[in-house]
């Protein structure tokens, strides 16, 4: 594997930060650069296919790959897809989806439900409350908001210890030093999780984020979970992300962050025990059946592969 850099960043929009149309103009003047950039490395690698996944830095590669007529592919993780795949999509080869409501936004030629791959550590991961130096007879709440934590779930998680002293805590701070919390509830911090699968596995009940990573993985494991979804994403995909999942699983329930408040968090953390198991049948894994071709597709990784290589055959047999 071979790692190249654009210069590129994405377009600020307004509310989003502070001085936003001088991070915009920024974004806009850096992107000719970048498209330079790309070119030099499509000419040099001679790539047979090209894969986007959203996002700033998949716009060039891809840019210059509808051009010169290279397989194109991309892939939306999130319900209302951003704005560089809505702007390619009637252009690449194919584009593959999580979820079916996705098709309305894009003008594909070719569109396909895929679901979001699922790392196979995840399915197959056991609990381990050793590992994270928990105790094996208590239910356990995970919290964390992506690889640099929240630090609004860290705050209120660790409000609400008191109230909820029969558990224990483990909270992804994002910081660079976790430490250990004997006051109220049983509580382990810790900068990073490298074992997310035996993190996921030894969890009762789930504080997260809404990223679609985060919901696939959330939603094949049938993990009951507290999704707050962050309100700074673009376009509040997250938001749409967690409202679709919410709609057709009993055992996940959204929670604002305008309501986000320590006693409405262990109102809903309690509500959730129930679709836990006991810490005895803890270790047996649960698999869920999906949400109906969206997030928790657990073939979804052979679905992409099939798409690649179905244009790298035709690619082929092209004369």
């Amino acid at each position: 594997m071979r790692i190249y850099l654009l210069p590129v960043r994405s377009l600020t929009r307004p509310g989003q930060r502070s001085l936003w149309f001088f991070w915009a103009l920024w974004a806009l003047l850096l992107l000719p650069m970048a498209l330079l950039r790309a070119l030099f490395v499509l000419l040099k690698t001679r790539p047979a296919l090209i894969v986007g996944t959203g996002g700033y830095a998949a716009f060039p590669p891809l840019f210059w790959g509808i051009l010169l007529k290279i397989p194109t592919l991309i892939h939306e993780q999130n319900l209302s897809p951003g704005l560089v795949n809505r702007l390619l999509a009637p252009w690449v080869s194919t584009v593959c989806v999580t979820y079916p409501e996705s098709a309305q936004y894009l003008r594909a030629r070719k569109l396909v439900v895929t679901g979001l791959p699922i790392r196979p550590q995840i399915l197959a991961a056991r609990p381990d409350t050793k590992r994270f130096q928990l105790r094996p007879d208590r239910k356990t709440v995970l919290v964390f908001g992506g690889s640099r934590g929240s630090r609004l779930l860290t705050e209120r998680a660790l409000a609400l210890r008191d109230e909820l002293k029969e558990l224990q805590f483990l909270i992804v701070t994002g910081d660079r030093h976790g430490r250990l919390n004997g006051e109220g509830a049983h509580t382990v911090l810790v900068p990073y999780i490298t074992e997310m699968g035996e993190a996921l596995a030894t969890a009762d009940v789930v504080v997260a984020r809404a990223g679609a990573s985060t919901l696939s993985e959330l939603a094949a494991l049938r993990k009951p979970a507290v999704i707050v979804p962050w309100r700074g994403a673009a376009n509040d995909h997250q938001m749409a992300n967690a409202q679709r999942l919410s709609g057709s699983a009993s055992w996940c329930s959204v929670l604002p962050e305008g309501e986000l408040s320590s006693e409405r968090l262990a109102q809903e953390i309690r509500s959730l025990l129930k679709y836990s198991p006991s810490p005895t049948t803890r270790s047996l894994p649960v698999y869920g059946k999906g949400q109906g071709g969206g997030e928790g597709k657990r073939d979804a990784l052979q679905s992409i592969l099939h798409e690649i290589e179905v244009l790298l055959d035709e690619e082929r047999t092209k004369p």
